[in-house]
Parts: C-alpha cells; sequence; structure tokens
C-alpha cells in the first residue's frame, strides 16, 4: 500500500513536470510562425521590464506575459533589456525576442538638456552614437552655425546610422513643431533667460527685466553672454572636452556677445532654450525690477534700484 502511495506520487509529480514544462515551451512559442514581418517595436527610458512584457503582449508579439516575465526572471534578462527602437516579428519565439532587446537597439535615446550650447550637444551625439557611427561631431557643429536657439532640448530616438544632416533635421523639425512661432530677437532673450534663471517661477521676472532695460536703453549686462564670448575662445582648441559655462572673468572681455560692453541683444542666441523659457519670454511679467542676482543660498533676489541691488549683492553673494 504504501509502494503504491509512492509510485501514484511519483507519477503525479512528473506529471506535473512534464505538465509544467509543456505549458512553459508553449507560452514561449511564436504567435504566429507564417507571420515574418517584422514592426517597430519601442522601449522607452522609464519603462520597466514588467511593461515591456505587458506591451508586447498587448501587441500581439509574444503568447504569455507571465510566462515571458518568468523567462527574464530565470534568464536575469528582466535588467538587461535597452531601451530604444527595434524592429520584432511574431514569427519569433519569446526567447529570441527578449534576446533581441538586450542586444542593443538600431535607434538609440539621446537627451539634450536644456541650455546647452550645439557644441555640447555635439559631443553628447558622439559618445551615445559611438565614434564608429556616421555621426562627424565637426560636421555638426559646421552645419549649424547658424542655428543655435533651434536645436530644441528634447529625448530624441535617432537611429544609429543617422549622419549629422540627418541628426540636425530631426532635432530642428522637432524645434518647429513645438515652437509655433518666435521672433529671432525673443529666441535670443529666452537663451539668455535659459542661463540665467535658476527657478521657474522667475523666469518671466528676468525676462520682464531684460524687455525693461531694451526699451530704455539700458545694457543688459548678462553674465552668460560673458560667459559664451570668453568660453567661445579658451575652448576653441578643446570643443568636445570643455567646460563650457565657466563664471565670467572679464566684463571687459572683448565680443560682441558681451553685452556689458555692448547695447542691446547680442548677435546670435547663446544657447539652446526650453519651452519654459520660451513661454516666459513671450509671456514675461511686467514688474518694478531692473536688477536681479542669484545669491550663494541658489535664490534669486531681485531690486529696484542700484543701491538695493548693491545691498542684495552684500547681504546675498559671499566674498
Amino acid at each position: 500500500m504504501k509502494l503504491r502511495l509512492i509510485v501514484v506520487v511519483f507519477v503525479l509529480f512528473v506529471a506535473l513536470v512534464v505538465g509544467t514544462a509543456v505549458w512553459f515551451s508553449t507560452s514561449l512559442s511564436e504567435v504566429n510562425l507564417a507571420d515574418t514581418k517584422e514592426v517597430e517595436f519601442i522601449i522607452s527610458p522609464s519603462q520597466t521590464a514588467s511593461e515591456v512584457v505587458s506591451r508586447l503582449h498587448t501587441s500581439q508579439l509574444i503568447k504569455n506575459p507571465f510566462a515571458a516575465k518568468l523567462y527574464l526572471r530565470l534568464t536575469e534578462m528582466d535588467s538587461r533589456l535597452v531601451p530604444g527602437s527595434y524592429l520584432v516579428s511574431p514569427s519569433q519565439n519569446t526567447p529570441d525576442l527578449l534576446r533581441s532587446l538586450t542586444r542593443g537597439p538600431k535607434d538609440v535615446w539621446i537627451t539634450i538638456p536644456e541650455g546647452w550650447r550645439r557644441e555640447q550637444i555635439a559631443a553628447r551625439l558622439q559618445k551615445v552614437l559611438g565614434e564608429e557611427s556616421n555621426f562627424n561631431p565637426a560636421d555638426f557643429i559646421f552645419q549649424t552655425a547658424t542655428l543655435e536657439g533651434r536645436l530644441f532640448p528634447d529625448t530624441y530616438l535617432i537611429p544609429a546610422s543617422a549622419d549629422s544632416l540627418s541628426v540636425i533635421k530631426i532635432i530642428t523639425d522637432n524645434f518647429s513643431s513645438k515652437v509655433s512661432s518666435i521672433s529671432d530677437e525673443d529666441l535670443i532673450l529666452a537663451s539668455l533667460v535659459e542661463r540665467e534663471a535658476k527657478l521657474a517661477p522667475d523666469r518671466p521676472i528676468i525676462a520682464g527685466i531684460f524687455k525693461k532695460r531694451l526699451k530704455e536703453n539700458w545694457p543688459l549686462q548678462v553674465d552668460a553672454t560673458v560667459q559664451y564670448a570668453e568660453s567661445s575662445l579658451r575652448c576653441k582648441k578643446t570643443v568636445l572636452d570643455c567646460d563650457w559655462w565657466k563664471p565670467p572673468t572679464d566684463t571687459t572681455f572683448d565680443s560682441p556677445y558681451n553685452t556689458y560692453q555692448n547695447p542691446g541683444l547680442p548677435p546670435a542666441p547663446i544657447a539652446n532654450p526650453g519651452l519654459a523659457s520660451i513661454d516666459s519670454v513671450l509671456n514675461f511679467q511686467s514688474t518694478v525690477y531692473y536688477y536681479y542676482l542669484t545669491g550663494s543660498d541658489g535664490i534669486t533676489h531681485f531690486a529696484t534700484t542700484l543701491s538695493q541691488h548693491n545691498l542684495n549683492i552684500d547681504k546675498y553673494l559671499q566674498p
């Protein structure tokens, strides 16, 4: 009787193991072996492995999301999925499809932060796309000589095979779609606001100060324009590896971009502003202020008169 029970338990165990193996194998098989058409599947930088699997199932690219998640966990591939754009097919079995998502995409995600110069953007693109890619940073810098301010800060999905002109078109097309209308003068102002304003609520106030100074023929006296001018010379031979925004050292530096020495606006944008800075110029805030500074406490302090501004300097800027 005892032996018979052992045999029954063993048979049930074997049946369970075989059944589980059959279920697992079937669940990981192809959705449609005859459908070899490739479709684009995009993994965003913020997506978890679980979210990726759910989207694969919703897109009818895998049969069973639970089995796929279990496979990822067992193979430790759940932490190795690479964001980007892929071409996959319902004719792939789940293990092959998931492995393809760990080998690197045909397109890559690249983020361009607000307030960067085009040289900084070129360095970031080369780093992400790789030195062996078709992207040429020197060509990018040359081709964007008149596009500073229009290289829109955003997160992009760039083809790994893209050359400089292709990347420029992707970025500037995005600018055109996000920014419906802006004058050259306001775009220059937006670039100044982007570099000068540390906190979002300060942007429209600082934009209003710039507008008021221009209207009343005051010099703008923007430190960021001196930074731009000085670094353009200092980083001339190290454009892909340079600290472009060191504190200004000489407000008498000879350059048309120096707004301490030259009235009005600089000749062109000094950086590439985001939507918030652009909007702050288009919808600037009129105030009684003429002066501002960012204190050592990280807070922007505004003043109406020069004497008030000098008091703020003494009070909020550490020597």
